[in-house]
């Protein structure tokens, strides 16, 4: 979760959400972690084996079925930055276990297991890509935007080797005026989401610092939002210039910008 100096909020990274929201989950989570086989029936993934034939020979190919997802690049026009969200992902904490086990160290802190990515859900339900990304950024961040509010950018074929569900990624503008309520996700469904705001400045730094856990998804939009940003491909920024550096604007209230919780602590 922090990088190789132990920060917790490097590049600019400032928290909307309480200081406590990391510690709280780590309360959540309790001490017990173990990983055993699936039961039986998973709402989210299906282990299975492809048959199929290549140059006349049957071929085997394990794969993991698994529901399509959306994610969402969120610029926050009146901080000059890129809303993100950290969290903590079992299967990520699973794997630095492993990698202990096999290196013959000691289990790493809990923290391992917490990465930075984009607003995100999976694709489970009868609506449009659209519709389910504006929940996403209800629920995980706070912010009320309209389907017409986002736009698609690309979609890319997830974990191809073992998956194939497709990503699609979208972008959104957002500012003061959308806030609307904590975010943080759905705490009855094990969400506990930090929200973060990344500098658009330090988006560069962030996106190519290989201390800071991250999604691809998470590196590929950043970047491409940056660009266009930058290039005024995409309208909307109004930075300001202080001391030739990019600052993160004022807020709604007009002071000079001190990031504040915005979940209940």
């Amino acid at each position: 979760m922090a990088n190789a100096a132990g920060d917790l909020y490097p590049h600019g990274l400032k928290s909307l959400s309480p200081a406590t929201t990391v510690e709280k989950t780590l309360q959540r989570l309790g001490s017990k972690f173990e990983v055993v086989p699936l039961p039986g029936d998973s709402a989210f993934v299906r282990p299975a084996s492809i048959l199929y034939e290549l140059d006349g020979k049957q071929r085997r190919w394990d794969i993991i079925q698994a529901h399509s997802s959306v994610a969402c690049v969120l610029y926050h026009s009146d901080m000059d930055a890129f809303l993100v969200v950290r969290q903590f992902r079992p299967a990520v904490y699973a794997h630095r276990l492993r990698e202990a086990a096999a290196d013959g160290k000691p289990a790493p802190d809990r923290t391992a297991g917490f990465t930075i990515e984009l607003c995100a859900g999976l694709v489970d339900k009868a609506k449009s890509l659209s519709q389910i990304v504006v929940e996403e950024i209800h629920e995980e961040v706070g912010y009320d935007v309209s389907v017409e509010d986002v736009r698609q950018v690309s979609a890319a074929v997830a974990a191809a080797g073992n998956n194939g569900a497709i990503s699609s990624m979208f972008y959104a503008q957002v500012d003061n005026s959308k806030r609307v309520n904590a975010g943080g996700g759905l705490e009855h469904t094990g969400e506990a989401i930090e929200v973060l705001a990344l500098p658009f400045a330090a988006v560069p730094a962030f996106v190519l610092d290989i201390t800071i856990p991250k999604s691809t998804g998470l590196m590929f939009g950043l970047l491409w939002a940056h660009n266009g940003l930058l290039s005024g491909e995409l309208p909307g920024r109004a930075a300001s210039l202080e001391g030739g550096e990019l600052s993160l604007k004022a807020t709604a209230e007009g002071d000079a910008l001190t990031l504040k919780s915005v979940l209940p602590s």
